[in-house]
Parts: structure tokens; sequence; C-alpha cells
């Protein structure tokens, strides 16, 4: 099957489209930002303690793996739009059942359905960049959209810390990260095209095939196992502003701060990789941006005063955020012709990471009493590991196909 390079109709509106994504991918990380900020007081709410709340994390990953897995079939079979609209449907049904739940068994739906809504998400939005616009313009618009994740810690902070003191904290979920879905759901649906400019159409052999291209083509190997260590990596976040209350004895608004500033960081990253991506090559700036901030991971925590040690995690938090934006064009070119397979397989093995990450780093903190230089020892080597992985065994099928004009 060949897979044509699609065309941009006329009436196509990139702005609107680009925006609809954008806060697609934002919306899916509002919950659990927003659960970081106020853990002991929903912890509180519904008698459990902080350790025991924080597993809906947990609960959310192991669902992404699964319906990743299962997403790697349907999207084969049904239209990318109309998962995108799922996705996010079941994101919004998520935080309703957050807000309505009146006890720890009810809220352990939440991340049920949140987790099926941001797996959908996040592996359709990365679909429909590829199989909606040519691949000159398919690089910084995936940088631009997959920096949202960053950008969403600079909004949903300052918004809890002005809702949740006045009116508690179910009311954030409601008057902010319900509408985020629906305004979002209504933007997808307007700016995203009913069918792709390129029909394809598929037997149900082909979901088949779609498997067997991927898991016999070896940077596509390489690839789904980079995306696992990269979720590993990305499991830090979780302890980062700990690390800083406890090590260096921050105060609470403090430590939060920190955390604007690296979410700002890697934000700016991602706007940066967008710009390279298509000059630099999304293999080699992959590999780069992982090995940057696995050095820079390791050696944060032994930085003797905290300002030195903030400068290295900003730092380490930039080349993440130009890591996720050239790593996603990366695996999105892998396989064109089951993009959709491909990215879905992507998702549900960056989830896998990313419950490694943080079991094996809880694990770790209890034995040798809150050590963090260990754990995030563990994180940067991650990171060095998926570029050494993806050196050897990755590579950009797009090489040389982008005309300097698009430079």
């Amino acid at each position: 099957m060949s897979a044509r390079e699609p065309k941009v109709e006329k009436h196509f509106k990139l702005p609107l489209f680009v925006i609809a994504l954008f806060l697609a991918n934002l919306s899916i990380y509002t919950t659990s930002y927003f659960q970081n900020i106020v853990l002991k007081d929903v912890a509180k709410t519904f008698n459990v303690s902080v350790g025991t709340m924080s597993q809906l994390s947990t609960v959310s990953y192991l669902t992404g793996i699964i319906i990743g897995l299962i997403l790697g079939f349907l999207a084969v079979r049904f239209r990318h739009k109309s998962l995108l609209l799922l996705g996010i449907a079941s994101y919004g049904i998520g935080t309703l059942v957050y807000f309505f739940a009146q006890n720890f068994v009810t809220v352990l739906f939440s991340p049920v359905f949140d987790g099926i809504g941001s797996c959908m998400v996040g592996t359709m939005i990365i679909t429909v960049i590829g199989e909606v616009l040519p691949l000159q313009k398919r690089g910084w618009i995936i940088g631009l959209v997959v920096s949202s994740q960053f950008f969403t810690n600079l909004v949903i902070a300052p918004v809890t810390s002005i809702i949740a003191p006045v009116a508690g904290w179910r009311a954030v979920l409601l008057w902010f990260i319900f509408p985020v879905s629906l305004v979002s759901l209504l933007l997808c649906f307007l700016a995203v095209p009913s069918k792709p400019h390129h029909e394809q159409s598929f037997a149900k052999p082909e979901y088949w095939k779609a498997f067997k291209q991927i898991l016999t083509n070896k940077s596509a190997i390489a690839c789904i196992i980079g995306a696992v260590l990269i979720g590993i990596n990305s499991s830090l976040v979780v302890y980062a502003d700990t690390f800083f209350r406890m090590h260096f004895s921050v105060s609470l608004s403090t430590g939060a701060a920190f955390g604007l500033l690296a979410s700002a960081s890697g934000f700016l990253g991602g706007l940066v990789a967008a710009r390279l991506i298509n000059r630099a090559g999304r293999w080699l700036l992959t590999i780069a941006a992982a090995l940057f901030a696995g050095v820079l991971h390791i050696f944060f925590t032994f930085v003797p005063n905290v300002n030195g040690s903030l400068a290295f995690w900003m730092t380490a938090t930039f080349f993440v955020g130009v890591n996720a934006a050239s790593f996603t064009s990366l695996v999105l070119e892998q396989i064109p012709a089951f993009r959709g397979t491909m990215m879905s397989l992507n998702q549900s093995f960056r989830s896998l990471g990313l419950m490694i990450g943080i079991s094996i780093s809880g694990l770790l903190l209890n034995l040798y009493a809150n050590n963090f230089h260990i754990i995030m020892v563990m994180f940067g080597a991650a990171a060095l590991v998926a570029a050494a992985v993806l050196f050897l065994f990755a590579k950009d099928p797009t090489e040389n196909q982008i005309p300097p004009t698009a430079l």
C-alpha cells in the first residue's frame, strides 16, 4: 500500500486546526497537573492517604497501555477524527466522574476515562497532522502542539490557586477543566477535516498487516523501545518539586514557582524544536536532546546550591521539550501507511514507561530513605539509553525529502 503525501485543501483553515489540536493536547494534562496541586486536599476529602490518592495516575497509565494496544486496531478501521472526538468526550466524562465522586471507590472510575481519553487524544492529534499536512509543515506544527503539555501547568496552576481556595477543589473541575474539554471538542469538530485528504480503505486483514509492518521494521521497534525509556525519564516530573522542598527546604509556593519555571522552559524547548526539526532533522534532534536531558537530569540533584540546581533542571526541561517534539515527529514518519497504529503503540509503550518509572522510583525512595540522587540517576540513565538505542537502530525515513524552500 502506498501512502501518498497529503495536500492542504484551499478551504482548510490551518490556524484554527493548530489551535484546536493545541487545546486538545493541553486538555488531557489538566487533571494530572490539577491533582498534583490539590493532592493533599483531595486525599482528605476521600479519607485516604496521599500515597493512596496518588495511585489514580497509575490507574490512568495502566488504562492507557491497554487502550493504546486496542487503538492500534481501531486506528485501521475507523476515521481518526472520530477517534479524536471520542477521546476528548471520554476525558470530559472522566472530569465529571471526578467532580461527582463521593468516595474513593467511585473516584477510581475517573482515571479510567482519563486514561482512555488521554491515549486516544494524544495518539490521534499527531496522526491527523500526519494525514492532513504535507511533510514540510508537519514538523513545526507537531512541535507547537506537543509543547502544549508544558503550557498546561502555566495555566492550571494559577487557575487552581484562584478557584480552589474560594469554591473548593471540585469547582476547578467543573468551572475550568470540563469547559476546556467542551471547547476542545467543538473546535476539533469544526477544524479537523472530516475525511483524510488521501482516502484509505482497509479490509480486516490490514489489521495484521499494520502490526506486521511495524514489528518487522527495525527503526520502528527502536522507536517503541525509545518510547518506554523516554516514558521512564518523564516520570521525573512527579518528584522534582518534592526534591527541592525536601533537599533545599524551599516553601510550597517556592516549589510551585520552580515547577512553573520548568514548565515554561519545556514549552520554549518545544517551540524551538518546532523551528529546528526541518533544519536539523528529527532523528538527530531527538538524540541530541535526549543526551543533554539525560546528563542534566543525572547531575542536577548533586549541585550544592538551590539556584544552580534549578538552573540545571530548567535547562534539562528545555531539552525534554525539544525531545518531546522531535521524537514524536520521528515516530510519526516511521510507517506512513499505518500512522494511527504506530502512534497508538508509541502512546501505549510510553505509558508503560511512565508506570515503570513511577513504580521503581517509589520503591527506591522507600528503600533508601528518600534518596533523590538514586532515582534521578535512573531517570537520566533512561534518557541516555534511549539516545543510544535510537542512534544505533532508528532512522528518519523522510531524510532529504524536505525541499530547501521549506527550511
